[in-house]
């Protein structure tokens, strides 16, 4: 009897690959995507029509592949978000597959033969940020040492011959290391400064936890997708700790006040983003 319970079980989440992803997700991130209202039984949403449409949908498939790219990405270990690479790079297109993860964890044992294997009616429970990541920090491990997919010799690959077209158009440190070392001078770039103008030095941010960086940069980027493309190309350098004239040079204003009119725009909508 409970065999054939598991049995047909088994056969209504057999397609579901990326339920067990999905399950992972911590409840913080899962309620700032708008996946916490998902099923946290599995076979329910593997046999009602109206979350197997959910799931199915782009909408879903698109927040789950953006989800674990984002959270993977910090526990691999590699220099700088990854904003601050073009979706040409090569370890972001990786970063962002979803079969590789959804294969790295079946291999631990977390598939969809696990979901069937829970007695009916069990309601998964959200995890916590920070066995979230230990569980990504896992997954990660096993992505590096993984005899057949030999990522670390991969890596040194595409470290070497990483081109421009493998950074996004934002500032940041990683592309102006990569272009000193591409032309082997510093005239080709602009330095930003380790201290402030009253000489005290910057020291990055401290997070509480792996995903608290990622908890922010979602709703920033929720923020912006509601902005034109030069507001938001404003607020990127705002974030960046650029000036006003700093800004104005770089998107081709005349002066810095019509970047001061921007900038007021872009704080209402701001307080009324955060409802403020």
């Amino acid at each position: 009897m409970e065999q054939d319970i598991f049995e047909r079980r088994r056969q209504a989440l057999k397609d579901f690959i990326y339920l067990p992803l999905f399950y992972l997700i911590p409840d913080e991130i899962a309620q700032k995507r708008k996946l916490d209202s998902f099923p946290r039984d599995p076979y329910l949403a593997a046999t009602t029509l109206e979350w197997i449409e959910v799931y199915n949908s782009k909408w879903f498939q698109v927040m789950l592949l953006d989800t674990w790219g984002w959270m993977m990405w910090q526990c691999l270990g590699i220099r700088g978000g990854v904003d601050n690479y073009s979706k040409n790079d090569p370890f972001v297109i990786m970063t962002f597959s979803l079969p590789m993860w959804a294969a790295l964890l079946a291999e631990q044992g977390i598939n969809t033969d696990f979901l069937a294997s829970q007695p009916p009616g069990t309601e998964i429970p959200f995890l916590s940020m920070e066995i979230a990541a230990h569980n990504c920090g896992q997954i990660a491990k096993r992505f590096w040492a993984h005899p057949q997919l030999k990522m670390r010799e991969v890596f040194e690959i595409v470290k070497k011959h990483r081109d421009h077209k493998d950074y996004s158009g934002m500032p940041s440190h990683v592309k102006m290391d990569f272009r000193r070392s591409y032309y082997h001078t510093r005239a080709e770039t602009k330095v930003i400064p380790d201290t402030d103008k009253d000489g005290e030095p910057i020291y990055a941010p401290y997070y509480p936890n792996e995903f608290a960086e990622l908890e922010t940069r979602l709703w920033f980027e929720s923020f912006l997708a509601g902005l034109n493309e030069k507001d938001g190309q404003i607020a990127r350098l705002l974030a960046d700790d650029y000036t006003q004239k700093e800004i104005a040079e770089i998107l081709g204003y005349a002066n810095h006040s019509g970047v001061c009119k921007r900038i007021s725009f872009i704080r209402k909508e701001f307080r009324k983003y955060m409802k403020l």
